[in-house]
């Protein structure tokens, strides 16, 4: 899955994890539509929905006006990156919507009711997970809406209404060096001027959705030994986007997530070096809150080998 990344994956966060690290997207999609993984992901979106959608997909009523200036705007993004692909035509307040990739077409007026919340309706189009945020300084930017179906041990029922400070306290440090930092971002975005930061993890399952209702995962740690970590640990990516809406003080924040076992990243020795010194140099409660600790010390020996040839 590496080759479908639309960054490097070899290129490795600094110690100082805790930092923005905000780039202007200068015009690159906002959404990024892998057709090579589009079907089987959408398709378990749609098994995830199915099963318990109030889980995945949570907002509040007086989201609904800027949830609906999101899907318009999305299905323009989506035409406007990938033309071959998705056709939007609109009539005023109709919307003729065709997703070639899927073989789907329909007629969408805006207001109407879908069946679904709008920002339900623009997750089943894209493998990002898609949540909004209100633009209030005074509430400290709240979530007011999201589809998540593929989260790293977190979920809705537990953020919804929360400011961002608080929905990111259990991280390190947070409030102390990346709060503020975050809040002046999400304040002064403008509308076509969207950035994107990136955001790892290590995870010992490869699913996408790592939702707190799978459990904890203190058995398939306890089997990461230095003989099998290449297998059983998972670098886990998200590529994360915050996109100012134009008519609606909201913030769209997208979260693709990426995952590949480490086997197909130690083949390069540069990675492999960055990532042991990376580990051992992070604040060893940053390591915790990661889920790593368990671990550790099996996954350094296991890249020290990989960095020293002892392992093919």
């Amino acid at each position: 899955m590496i080759e479908a990344w639309p960054f490097d994956p070899f290129v490795i966060p600094s110690p100082q994890v805790l930092r923005v690290g905000a780039y202007p997207l200068h015009g690159a999609p906002v959404f990024h539509v892998d057709p090579d993984h589009y079907h089987a992901e959408l398709m378990l979106k749609r098994a995830l929905l199915a099963a318990d959608h109030s889980y995945y997909v949570q907002a509040y009523p007086e989201s609904l006006p800027a949830q609906w200036e999101l899907l318009e705007w999305g299905l323009a993004e989506l035409h406007r990156s990938y033309p071959d692909w998705f056709v939007l035509r609109q009539r005023g307040a109709e919307l003729e919507w065709e997703n070639r990739l899927t073989n789907q077409v329909s007629t969408i007026r805006i207001g109407d009711d879908l069946g679904l919340l709008p920002i339900d309706r623009l997750g089943r189009q894209v493998q990002e997970d898609l949540l909004l945020m209100a633009v209030d300084e005074a509430s400290g930017h709240p979530l007011i809406a999201g589809q998540l179906c593929f989260p790293n041990r977190w979920c809705l029922s537990d953020k919804m209404g929360l400011p961002l400070a608080a929905i990111h306290g259990p991280v390190p440090g947070f409030i102390a060096q990346l709060a503020r930092s975050i809040d002046q971002l999400i304040s002064r975005l403008q509308p076509q001027r969207p950035v994107w930061r990136r955001n790892w993890s290590l995870a010992v399952l490869p699913d996408l959705d790592l939702s707190p209702r799978l459990g904890p995962l203190d058995r398939q740690k306890s089997t990461v030994t230095a003989d099998n970590a290449g297998e059983r640990v998972f670098y886990r990516v998200e590529r994360q986007t915050l996109v100012r809406m134009a008519r609606h003080p909201v913030v769209l924040f997208t979260v693709r997530t990426y995952v590949a076992p480490l086997a197909q990243l130690t083949s390069n020795p540069q990675w492999t070096a960055a990532m042991a010194q990376l580990l051992r140099q992070l604040d060893p409660a940053i390591l915790d809150y990661k889920g790593i600790t368990p671990y550790l010390r099996s996954l350094l020996e296991h890249l020290d080998r990989r960095l020293y040839g002892l392992v093919s």
